[in-house]
């Protein structure tokens, strides 16, 4: 990675900051200003010369973390299928997690590489870079009273498992699963379908 020009460290605020702004104020009126935001990580990403390894992308590091992990991965995914057999969720229901298993990917292929390497760039592979970034993480989550506390917690523990294991799509599984148990155990009435920013009161 890259170290001159832009600090590292200002630039996972700036991103998240610019996160903040098009949920908060660009989302509703100006959808079109995503296009600016996916500009400027595919730029991060060239100028830190990236590739799928360094991003975490790699099908080897995948299948060794999820050979890693097996077996607490196996005891999730028993605690998801038998709650949503006591649910009766729909065949239509188990598509659309995949949808969202898609949208983890590309949210930890942002954070761990927009936010918590970049911060480690700068401060090291210690706890307090892992709790930056969990504030960072849950910081774009305000002003859900659920998922600012889990997100906060799992922005740091995702980091640690990245840490160890450098794949997003496997630590992206960790976070569809227990999204869908978060979602499943606490009343909709409080974390309103998941919903962040201005929509949040909009549910």
């Amino acid at each position: 990675m890259r170290n001159d020009g832009i600090p590292p460290a200002a630039e996972a605020l700036g991103f998240t900051l610019a996160v903040g702004v098009y949920i908060w104020f660009l989302r509703a009126h100006a959808p079109w200003s995503l296009f600016v935001l996916a500009a400027f990580v595919l730029a991060s990403f060239v100028w830190h010369a990236e590739t799928f390894d360094s991003l975490g992308l790699s099908r080897d590091a995948f299948v060794n973390a999820v050979a890693a992990w097996r077996w607490r991965l196996a005891g999730c995914i028993a605690v998801v299928a038998i709650l949503g057999w006591w649910r009766a969720v729909s065949p239509h229901l188990v598509s659309r997690w995949f949808v969202y298993f898609a949208w983890c990917i590309l949210q930890q292929l942002l954070f761990q590489n927009m936010v918590y390497r970049r911060l480690r760039a700068s401060l090291g592979s210690r706890w307090r870079t892992s709790i930056g970034a969990g504030v960072l993480f849950a910081a774009v989550h305000l002003p859900n009273p659920v998922l600012v506390p889990a997100t906060l917690l799992w922005g740091i523990l995702s980091t640690r498992l990245f840490a160890s294991r450098r794949s997003v799509p496997a630590v992206a599984l960790w976070q569809a699963l227990l999204s869908t148990l978060l979602y499943w155990l606490t009343p909709v009435a409080l974390h309103h379908q998941f919903r962040v920013g201005p929509g949040y009161w909009m549910w």
